[in-house]
């Protein structure tokens, strides 16, 4: 996927290459709360942490939408994870850039399907929100 690409590139250039255990406690804490959420394919928990809209896409489903509420995000997300039920979820490249946080993961399937994850979240007046979410089958 060319956006996918192409925002990982934007992100790698202008970010500052550290990961998210290094950039302190919250965050860290945040992304561990991801991770858990995805492994367990627990759309709900997940959903804590989007912003009201943001940006889905899962290819396999053929989901692509710029802007999708977080209540809608959630319904879809539940049906992947029943379509797809996790077995792994592994965080590979993470980072930073002004006010935004990035990473790049690998979530397998227990029927064998792996997908490429990519997360970004933003800093709000409260926390870090997911605004960019995107699940692309390999």
């Amino acid at each position: 996927m060319k956006i996918f690409r192409n925002i990982f590139l934007v992100l790698l250039i202008g970010g500052t290459m550290c990961g998210f255990t290094s950039i302190g406690n919250r965050e860290a804490e945040i992304a561990e709360l991801i991770k858990g959420s995805i492994k367990t394919g627990n759309a709900h928990t997940l959903a804590d942490h989007f912003e009201r809209s943001l940006e889905l896409v899962i290819d396999a489903e053929r989901v692509d939408f710029r802007r999708v509420g977080e209540e809608q995000a959630e319904l879809i997300l539940k049906n992947f994870f029943k379509k797809y039920p996790p077995k792994d979820f592994k965080y590979g490249f993470q980072g930073t850039a002004s006010k935004v946080r990035y990473c790049t993961a690998t979530y397998q399937a227990v029927n064998g399907s792996k997908f490429q994850v990519y997360i970004l979240m933003r800093v709000t007046e409260k926390d870090y929100r997911i605004n960019t979410l995107h699940f692309k089958k390999e």
